[in-house]
């Protein structure tokens, strides 16, 4: 299942990305932000009540589990700040605490905060990459930071295909993924 959220990832982060960059934005955008948060989120409530990571690590379910649900609830606030119109300033201060909770999460998978999760460099990176993803959002759109949106935009979309697709991607044709 933790297959499907990150290709969902991956899809609506390359769309957020062309979003970023002004390429296409209004309604659809807010459309699609929406059907995947809650798909995201459902199947975040789903790995995280059937502990279905539990063979990897007795805590991969729960952070599995609550990064699906930061991302979920970043695409439907991403939604909502497009119906309403409005500034994208609440999602940008969201995504300020998400980056310090992506960022621990790695932390974590560095084995540089607690010894619970997995040592695996790969899923740190992953983390880390999502971390700075968050506080480029609210460098752009919580300080004002225009001049940062050319470099956001493009900096999501290489996001999209390098923490999402690529383990999708390896997982499918080679069973597993890693370096």
């Amino acid at each position: 299942m933790i297959y499907a959220v990150l290709t969902l990832v991956a899809l609506i982060l390359f769309c957020n990305g062309l979003l970023v960059l002004g390429l296409f934005g209004g309604k659809q955008m807010a459309v699609l932000n929406v059907g995947v948060g809650v798909g995201i989120g459902v199947m975040g409530i789903v790995i995280g009540f059937t502990d279905a990571l539990k063979a990897v690590g007795p805590t991969q379910s729960l952070v599995a589990a609550a990064s699906c649900l930061v991302f979920a609830l970043l695409y439907i606030l991403l939604a909502g700040e497009i119906w309403a119109g409005s500034d994208f300033k609440a999602l940008a201060w969201y995504c300020l605490i998400g980056g310090i909770f992506m960022f621990l999460i790695g932390l974590g998978f560095s084995h540089l905060l607690g010894k619970t999760l997995i040592a695996s460099s790969q899923f740190a990176v992953f983390w880390y990459m999502w971390a700075v993803l968050f506080w480029l959002f609210w460098a752009v759109w919580g300080l004002g930071k225009a001049s940062w949106a050319k470099f956001t935009g493009f900096y999501t979309i290489f996001v999209a295909f390098f923490t999402a697709l690529y383990p999708v991607i390896a997982f499918i044709t080679l069973g597993r993924f890693g370096w």
